[in-house]
């Protein structure tokens, strides 16, 4: 499914409002199943963000070197693309099972939604810091801090969005954020000990 100019102008716009803490920006997201379904196309919006992270292994693993192409290892590529759809899906899925324990199968699609546009922007943003340390623009230091930084930032946004979709109070709110961050860093430590 390809996601229209319009609909990402609009969905981005409900995730600002989501980090501005405004609930009112729900009303910018397509709240239908085929927003359900289109919203998970809002990956290839990522695609800058798979390439940092594609150069950031290679790097990690002593392989990025200014003579060779980005994409000469498929194994590589491979690994780090599906560990980049894992990561995008993997609060949705285990959000399955959350929804139809607590009675909250009515907000399941609209949390999901909601969280793969917040997801979406925050690997786009996420992904600024370690371009910034690839081209040496940053120290690692530097980088380290600007992550830390963003990543609070998409944490409180996706809090807010996890209490105005599921109408959750603030202390379930954060436990849904911590098993996204969880699940993430799952994937993450699974990535890097697949390729070594």
């Amino acid at each position: 499914m390809i996601v229209t100019a319009d609909e990402v102008n609009r969905s981005f716009r409900g995730t600002l409002d989501m980090l501005h803490s405004r609930s009112e920006g729900l009303k910018s997201f397509d709240m239908s199943e085929r927003g359900f379904w289109r919203s998970f196309a809002a990956i290839w919006l990522t695609l800058p963000a798979y390439i940092v992270s594609l150069a950031f292994e290679r790097l990690r693993l002593g392989l990025l070197q200014p003579d060779q192409p980005l994409l000469d290892n498929v194994w590589i590529d491979i690994v780090v693309a599906l560990g980049h759809v894992a990561s995008f899906v993997a609060l949705p899925l285990a959000m399955i099972w959350v929804a139809r324990r607590f009675n909250l199968t009515k907000a399941y699609v609209p949390f999901v939604i909601v969280t793969n546009w917040i997801t979406a922007m925050g690997l786009l943003v996420l992904s600024v810091p370690a371009m910034l340390l690839l081209i040496g623009w940053a120290t690692p230091s530097l980088a380290a801090i600007f992550s830390l930084a963003f990543a609070i930032i998409i944490v409180r946004m996706q809090w807010f969005a996890t209490k105005a979709t599921l109408g959750l109070s603030s202390i379930p709110a954060l436990g849904v954020v911590l098993l996204g961050i969880v699940l993430n860093s799952c994937v993450g430590s699974i990535t890097r000990t697949i390729l070594g």
